[in-house]
């Protein structure tokens, strides 16, 4: 287990910053009386930051895409939104039959038991408390492989609304061959160049607000196990008159190692549309 430090059963006692949920003051009414009992290096409110993945493997610390164990993160805030670095934040487990546990003075949170199912973590600072962010314990993922067929795009210079792939889909999956839901897969294109002509977007057409030049793109499972992203075409005359292809990998990675089967590599034939 990482860090060699012993865990804590419920909670742990860190001076973090972080980014998420808003807290009162308790016992006080809202419409403003904490102006009166709040001093510059008082916490005012609290924020728990965003988790850095939706799922935690059980027996095994929260980890993010790049299979790096990230600690739990939170910022108490003073009454002119200043953060208050020295705050001390207890990160408290909820869901204690879930053996979800914190390790002492740290932050790190380990999946400790064989349990599944969703546990819920909280932060807090004196008499502040943020709302509980929710995090998935699942079975380690074994593999990885391509999901369904991919179908040809057959785009226009015309009209780029025909310019969108089908969405190219990895399925992952544990040692007992059962989908891994809520896991991270991180898409990329094969070359930068493809970057002239091809952009990896969501199902709505939007580019990873984490990388901007559509190279890359990150998905988490559904239920089935299945995480997906599309190819947006620009057509152009690097494209070959006939069937082009182009390549995109997804990485999924226990830890830091991929799992079986990963990069899966999937391919998009185009070729350009010759019917209206």
């Amino acid at each position: 287990m990482d860090h060699g430090r012993p865990p804590m059963s419920i909670a742990s006692v860190v001076p973090r910053r972080a980014v998420l949920a808003v807290a009162a003051c308790a016992g006080i009414a809202i419409w403003g009386a904490c102006s009166d009992i709040a001093g510059p290096d008082e916490p005012f409110s609290l924020e728990f930051e965003t988790l850095v993945a939706p799922s935690i493997v059980s027996g095994d610390t929260l980890r993010n895409i790049d299979g790096t164990a990230i600690p739990l993160s939170a910022v108490a805030y003073n009454l002119r939104g200043q953060p208050l670095d020295g705050a001390s934040i207890t990160f408290i487990a909820l869901d204690t039959t879930r053996s979800l546990v914190i390790t002492p003075a740290t932050g790190y949170v380990i999946a400790s038991g064989p349990g599944r199912g969703t546990a819920r973590i909280l932060a807090r600072t004196g008499n502040l408390q943020s709302a509980p962010v929710t995090l998935e314990i699942v079975a380690a993922p074994d593999s990885a492989a391509r999901s369904g067929a991919i179908d040809t795009l057959q785009y226009s210079f015309s009209d780029p609304t025909r310019n969108t792939s089908a969405p190219l889909r990895v399925i992952v999956r544990d040692t007992a061959n059962a989908p891994v839901p809520r896991y991270l897969v991180r898409f990329r294109l094969e070359r930068l160049a493809d970057t002239l002509v091809a952009r990896l977007v969501d199902d709505g057409g939007r580019r990873s607000p984490l990388d901007a030049t559509g190279v890359t793109a990150i998905d988490t499972t559904g239920t089935d196990g299945i995480a997906s992203r599309q190819i947006r075409l620009t057509p152009n005359a690097s494209l070959s008159s006939g069937l082009d292809s182009i390549v995109v990998f997804a990485d999924v990675k226990l830890r830091t190692a991929h799992v079986r089967g990963s990069p899966v590599r999937l391919t998009l034939f185009v070729r350009q549309r010759t019917n209206p």
